[in-house]
C-alpha cells in the first residue's frame, strides 16, 4: 500500500512510501532516512505523528490502524530551542549532531547494499544483450550449413537441427528478459514489468539459463571430441579439409564461450536473488528501536546537557516499546529516577519523551509499586498542569494505570492535593484527557476511603459534573457512574451541584445511549428521595420530556426507574400536586402501554391509580402497591431481582438509587471501565499504555460491602 509523509521542514516535498501494514514504524523511518540520505539530510532527526498521536518505532502500521493513502506527519525532534544554556559544558562542543553513530553506520551499510544492487542490475541488463549475438551466430551458422557446398559431416547430420534448436532456446531467453526484465535504481527502486516480483523473474531466468548452459556444455564437448578425432578423408581436397576443420574449431569455441557466458550470467542471477532478499530497514530497524546501551543512555539522562537529555529521554521512550524486558532493564539501571527527574525538565520535548516513557513502563504492575515509592506520583500530578497537551495526556494515562490496581497506589495519588490536580485536568484537558480523568475518578471512587474524601470535597464532584457535558459517550458514562458512587457516600454533595440537573435534562439531546439514560435515571432517584431535592427536580425545565425519552427506550429497568421517580413525588402532598400539574401521569400511561415486563406495568398502573385517586388532605401514600414499588426509601432494592432474577439479601439496606438497585449491563463496554484512546491491537502483549483495563464487577461488589446504609 502507499502512504504519504509530510513535513514542515520540507514544505515542497511529500514523501511517498510503498509498504505493508505489517511493517513497523522503525522500517518506515528507515525508508525516510534513505530518502533524506539522497537529499543530503541524513542527520535530520524526526518522529512520525498520525492523527495527533506520536508513533512508536516498535509498533506496526496495523497497530495504529494506518491504512492505504494515509498521511503521516514528520515532526523534527529538535524543533525547540534549548530552554537554558549549559554553563558547565564547553560552549564550543557540539550539542548533538543528528543521528547517533550506530544509526549512521547502519544507514551507510544499507546504502552500500542498494548501490551494489543498482550497479549489478546495470551490469546484468547490459550483459543480457550479449545473448542476442549468440542467437544471431547460431542462426547464421544453421543458415550457412544449408548454403555451404562443403558440409562438416564429421559433426553428424544432426548439426543443423541442433543449431536451430539451440538458437531458439537462446532466443527464448532473450525474449523473456526483454519482455519481463526489471531495472533498479536506489531512488526509484524497481521499475519494469516485473518490478513487483523481481525475485520470481530472476528465478525463472536462472532456470532457463541453467538449461541453456547445460546444452552449451554438451555441444561444446561434442565439438571438442570431433576436433580430437578429426582426420582428412581420402581424396578430399585441401580446401574442403580446411573448411571442415574451421567448422569444428569454430563450433567448439562458440559453444565453450557461450557456456562460460551463461555461467557468469547464472552466477549474477543468484547473487541478485540473494541481494533482493535484503530490504530497506533490515539493519536500521534494530538500531532505531534500541539505539544505544541502556547504561549509557541513563548516564546521559542524569548528567548530560539539554540536548543529550532530550535524546536520552527519546531513546528511553523508544526502548520501553520493545517489551517488558526493555522496561526491566531500565529499572535495573536506575532509569525510573532519571525519568522522574526528566519529567520535570524545563525543556518541553524532554518532558514529553520522559512522560511517554513513564506511561509505557507503568503498564507493568511491579514497576508501578517502585514508581510510587520513589515519589513519581507527584511528578505526574504536577504534569497535569502542563501547557503541552501531549504531556498532560501521557501523565493522565500513567495515572490511570496506577489507580487501577492497588488501594495503596490510590491513596498515594490523592495525597498532597492529588484530587485537585485531577479535577484541573478533567476541566481543562482535551477530550481524550477528560476520558482518562473520568476513568481515574471512577477507579478512585471504588476505594471507600478515597470515596469519602471525594464526597467531602466540592472540587472533584464539580469536575465530574463538568464532564457530564462531554460529547464523548464513554467520558459521560464514566462520569455518571462515579457520581453515583459518590452519592452512595453522601447524596448531599450531589444536591449542591447547581448545574447537574440541567446537564441530566439535556442528555436526550446529546445522546441516544440507553445505558447513559439508565445511569442518569439512577442519579435522579437520589433527588426523588429527598423532599427538597425532589422539589428542585420538579421545577427543572424539560423534566417531562426527559423522563418521556427515558421511558421510550423500552428498557424495563429504566422504565421502572422512571416510574419510581414519579411515584416518589407522592411522599409529599405539595410535590404530588406539582407532579399532577406537569402531567407526569402521561409518562406512566406510556409505560403501561409499552412496558418491557410485568413489573414495569404494575408500577405504572399503580402510579396512574394514585393520580386518579389523589385527595386534597393528608399524605399521599399508595395503598395496595407491592413492596417492590412502594414509596419508601428502600423500595427499589428488588429491581435487580425484577430485571435479572437474582436474589438481593434481605439484610442489605441500600439507599434509593444505589449501585445495588439496578443491574449492570454486562455488554456495556464503558461503565466501570476506562476506555482506550489508541485503539491498537496487540497492546496487551506489549504492555502499551494505549490499552485500558476494564474494571471488573468485583469492584462493584466491593463498594456494596463498603457502604451499607
Amino acid at each position: 500500500m502507499l502512504i504519504y509523509v509530510e513535513s514542515s521542514a520540507f514544505a515542497i516535498h511529500t514523501f511517498v512510501l510503498q509498504c505493508h501494514q505489517s511493517d513497523t514504524l522503525a522500517r518506515i523511518r528507515a525508508h525516510l532516512l534513505h530518502m533524506l540520505y539522497e537529499m543530503g539530510r541524513e542527520d535530520h532527526q524526526f518522529r512520525l505523528r498520525f492523527k495527533g498521536q506520536f508513533l512508536r518505532d516498535a509498533y506496526t502500521l496495523e497497530d495504529y490502524h494506518i491504512s492505504e493513502h494515509s498521511v503521516l506527519k514528520m515532526v523534527p525532534m529538535a524543533r525547540r530551542q534549548e530552554s537554558f544554556v549549559d554553563v558547565k559544558g564547553n560552549p564550543q562542543q557540539n550539542m548533538g549532531s543528528g543521528q547517533n553513530m550506530d544509526i549512521k553506520i547502519s544507514l551507510v551499510m544499507e546504502v552500500a547494499q542498494l548501490k551494489w544492487r543498482e550497479n549489478m542490475m546495470a551490469d546484468f541488463n547490459g550483459s543480457k544483450s550479449l545473448n542476442r549475438l549468440f542467437v544471431l551466430f547460431s542462426g547464421l551458422a544453421a543458415f550457412w550449413w544449408f548454403l555451404s557446398p562443403t558440409k562438416p559431416h564429421q559433426l553428424g547430420s544432426f548439426l543443423p537441427f541442433g543449431l536451430i534448436i539451440y538458437a531458439c532456446g537462446c532466443g527464448l531467453i532473450v525474449l523473456y528478459s526483454f519482455l519481463k526484465g526489471p531495472s533498479y535504481t536506489h531512488k526509484a527502486g524497481f521499475v519494469g514489468p516485473s518490478s513487483l516480483w523481481p525475485i520470481r523473474f530472476m528465478v525463472i531466468y536462472g532456470i532457463m539459463t541453467m538449461a541453456n548452459w547445460a546444452a552449451a556444455v554438451g555441444l561444446a564437448t561434442w565439438a571438442c571430441l570431433s576436433v580430437l578425432d578429426f582426420a582428412r578423408d581420402q581424396g578430399e581436397t585441401y580446401e574442403s579439409y580446411s573448411l571442415r576443420r574451421f567448422w569444428s574449431w569454430f563450433l567448439m569455441f562458440f559453444w565453450a564461450l557461450h557456456a562460460l557466458y551463461l555461467f557468469i550470467m547464472w552466477t549474477m542471477v543468484w547473487s541478485l536473488v540473494h541481494n533482493f532478499r535484503f530490504e530497506i530497514g533490515d539493519l536500521l530497524e534494530r538500531h532505531l528501536i534500541i539505539t544505544r546501551d541502556v547504561e549509557k543512555v541513563i548516564q546521559a539522562a542524569k548528567g548530560g546537557r539539554v540536548k543529550e537529555q532530550r535524546n536520552a529521554a527519546f531513546e528511553l521512550a523508544t526502548l520501553t516499546t520493545t517489551g517488558d524486558d526493555g522496561k526491566f532493564r531500565i529499572v535495573a539501571e536506575g532509569g525510573l529516577e532519571a525519568l522522574i527527574s526528566l519529567g520535570l525538565s524545563r525543556d518541553e520535548a524532554t518532558q514529553e519523551y520522559a512522560t511517554e516513557a513513564i506511561a509505557e513502563m507503568l503498564t507493568v504492575p511491579a514497576i508501578q509499586d517502585q514508581f510510587v515509592e520513589l515519589g513519581g506520583v507527584g511528578t505526574l500530578t504536577t504534569l497535569l498542569h502542563s501547557n503541552n497537551e501531549r504531556v498532560v495526556q501521557e501523565a493522565a494515562t500513567a495515572l490511570s494505570y496506577i489507580v487501577s490496581d492497588t488501594e495503596e497506589n490510590r491513596q498515594a495519588v490523592v495525597a498532597d492535593r492529588g484530587l485537585e490536580d485531577i479535577a484541573h485536568a478533567a476541566r481543562n484537558g482535551t477530550e481524550s484527557v477528560k476520558r482518562y480523568m473520568a476513568g481515574v475518578f471512577l477507579d478512585l471512587a471504588f476505594s471507600a476511603d478515597v470515596r469519602a474524601q471525594m464526597a467531602a470535597m466540592n472540587t472533584p464532584t464539580g469536575a465530574l459534573v463538568d464532564l457530564c457535558t462531554s460529547s464523548d459517550p464513554e467520558t459521560l458514562r464514566l462520569a455518571l457512574q462515579t457520581l453515583e458512587l459518590i452519592a452512595l457516600e453522601s447524596s448531599d454533595v450531589i444536591f449542591y451541584q447547581e448545574n447537574l440537573l440541567d446537564h441530566l435534562m439535556a442528555l436526550p439531546t446529546n445522546t441516544m445511549d440507553s445505558s447513559i439514560y439508565l445511569l442518569a435515571g439512577k442519579i435522579l432517584l437520589y433527588y426523588a428521595e429527598n423532599p427538597e431535592a425532589c422539589e428542585k427536580l420538579l421545577n427543572t425545565d424539560n423534566l417531562k420530556d426527559t423522563l418521556t425519552q427515558f421511558a421510550k427506550t423500552k428498557d424495563p429497568v429504566l422504565q421502572k426507574v422512571v416510574a419510581k421517580v414519579i411515584l416518589s413525588t407522592f411522599e409529599d402532598r405539595k410535590l404530588a400536586q406539582k407532579a399532577k400539574d406537569l402531567n407526569l401521569k402521561d409518562i406512566l400511561a406510556y409505560i403501561r402501554s409499552h412496558s418491557g415486563d410485568r413489573d414495569a406495568w404494575n408500577m405504572a398502573d399503580e402510579g396512574i391509580s394514585l393520580f386518579d385517586n389523589a385527595t386534597e388532605g393528608g399524605k399521599y401514600k399508595p395503598a395496595g402497591i407491592p413492596a417492590a414499588s412502594s414509596g419508601s426509601m428502600s423500595s427499589l432494592m428488588k429491581l435487580r431481582d425484577l430485571a435479572e432474577g437474582t436474589k438481593v439479601p434481605e439484610d442489605v439496606k441500600m439507599p434509593l438509587g444505589s449501585t445495588g438497585v439496578l443491574p449492570r449491563d454486562e455488554n456495556d463496554g464503558g461503565r466501570g471501565s476506562r476506555v482506550s484512546v489508541y485503539d491498537r491491537p496487540g497492546t496487551s502483549a506489549m504492555g502499551s499504555h494505549a490499552s485500558v483495563l476494564s474494571k471488573s464487577t468485583e469492584g462493584t461488589t466491593k463498594v456494596q460491602k463498603d457502604v451499607q446504609l
